[in-house]
C-alpha cells in the first residue's frame, strides 16, 4: 500500500476542477467583478471630495531670554478639497510637514508681548506642501496666538481650593501643598496684583488616612505657571479622649482670705487627635473664679467654667460641673 503523496494525482484533480463548467463560470464571474471594481474605483477617485487632516504646529527660533507664557496648539486641522486620487496620497502620508511659527520674525524686543499669527502666514506655508490642484477650504483654529515675557516673574504661594470631608471618627489635621509656592511669568501689572495661585476645585470625602492628590493649578491667559501641578496632601488623624486634673483657683481675694473648694480639682475630659495626645496637660486649662463673683452667688455652690480653651480640642466636659466652696479666713504674719 502506497501512503506517500502522489503529486501527479493531486495536480490532475486541481486541473479537472478548474476545467469543469462550474469552475469556468465562477472564474468568469470573478473576472467581471474585478473589472467592475476597477471602473468603480476610477470613477470614485475622479470625484471631488473634502478631507480634514492634522498638521503639526511648532514655534521655532525662540530667544533664550524669552519665556512663552501660553502654548500654541500642537496641531492645526486643515480641510483640503481635491479629486479623490490626490486626497488619498495626503491621507496615507503619516509624516506631514510641520507649520513653523518663527518667533524671531514677530519679536519686537518688548518685555512683554502678545503675538497673533495672520491666517495668510499659515496658508502660505501649507500651500508649499500641497499640489496646485488642491484647495484649502478651512483651517482650525482660525486664530493662532501666543504670549511671551522677558524676565518678568513672581513667586507666589499655592492654596488649595475645594472641600475635604473625613470619616466621623477622624478629623482633618492639615492640608499641605508640595511645592508650596510656584513661579508665575507674565505681564508686570498682572503679577503686581497676583497674591496666590489656587488649585483647580477638588472635593475629597470619606477620608480615613493621609491622602495625596496631584492637582492642576489655575491657568491665566497670557501667563505661565511653573510647575503647572502640585501634590496636595490631606493629613488625617483619629480622635482620642484624654482627661486631666485641673485645680480650682480663686483670684482678686483680699488679704487674709482664700478659697477652698470641695473637691479642690476638677476633671477636664476632651477630644483630641492622637498625634497631639501628649501635647496638652492640666497647665493648658484654667478653672478660676474671682472674689466678686463668689459674693454674688446666692449659695455656696460654684458652677465651673473654663476661662481658656486651647486650640485643637473639642467636646470638653468638666466633672463635677459644680463644687461646694468656702471663703476661709487666714492668719497674716507680720
Amino acid at each position: 500500500m502506497n501512503s506517500g503523496f502522489d503529486a501527479k494525482r493531486f495536480f490532475d484533480a486541481i486541473k479537472t476542477a478548474l476545467l469543469s463548467k462550474r469552475s469556468r463560470e465562477v472564474l468568469v464571474f470573478l473576472f467581471f467583478v474585478l473589472i467592475s471594481a476597477g471602473f468603480w474605483l476610477m470613477l470614485t477617485l475622479n470625484e471631488t471630495y473634502d478631507v480634514e487632516l492634522d498638521y503639526p504646529l511648532q514655534l521655532v527660533n525662540v530667544d533664550k531670554d524669552a519665556v512663552v507664557t501660553s502654548d500654541l496648539p500642537e496641531q492645526i486641522h486643515v480641510t483640503l478639497r481635491d479629486k479623490g486620487a490626490s486626497l488619498v496620497r495626503y491621507a496615507i502620508n503619516r509624516h506631514r510637514p510641520s507649520v513653523d511659527i518663527d518667533f524671531a520674525q514677530h519679536d519686537a524686543g518688548n518685555t512683554y508681548g502678545r503675538i497673533s499669527i495672520a491666517h495668510s502666514e499659515v496658508l502660505k506655508q501649507l500651500q508649499q506642501h500641497i499640489a496646485p490642484s488642491t484647495r484649502i477650504t478651512a483651517i482650525r483654529p482660525d486664530t493662532i496666538e501666543y504670549y511671551y515675557t522677558r524676565g518678568v516673574k513672581k513667586r507666589v504661594p499655592v492654596i488649595f481650593r475645594g472641600h475635604i470631608e473625613v470619616d466621623p471618627l477622624y478629623y482633618l489635621a492639615g492640608i499641605h501643598c508640595e511645592p508650596d509656592s510656584v513661579t508665575v511669568w507674565g505681564e508686570k501689572h498682572f503679577l503686581d496684583s497676583l497674591t496666590a495661585v489656587s488649585t483647580m476645585v477638588t472635593n475629597m470625602s470619606g477620608l480615613k488616612e493621609n491622602t495625596t492628590r496631584t492637582l492642576q493649578l489655575m491657568t491665566f491667559r497670557g501667563a505661565k505657571v511653573e510647575p503647572a501641578e502640585v501634590n496636595v496632601t490631606a493629613e488625617v488623624d483619629i480622635y482620642t479622649q484624654k482627661s486631666v486634673k485641673v485645680p480650682i483657683v480663686g483670684t482678686n481675694f483680699p488679704a487674709g482670705l482664700s478659697l477652698i473648694t470641695f473637691p479642690s480639682k476638677a476633671t477636664v475630659t476632651f477630644r483630641v487627635g492622637a498625634r497631639d495626645f501628649r501635647r496638652y496637660t492640666e497647665e493648658d486649662f484654667v478653672l478660676t473664679t474671682t472674689y466678686e463673683e463668689l459674693l454674688s452667688l446666692p449659695d455656696s455652690v460654684l458652677h465651673l467654667e473654663l476661662r481658656s480653651v486651647p486650640e485643637g480640642i473639642s467636646q470638653i466636659r468638666i466633672e463635677p460641673r459644680s463644687v461646694q466652696f468656702l471663703i476661709e479666713q487666714t492668719d497674716n504674719e507680720e
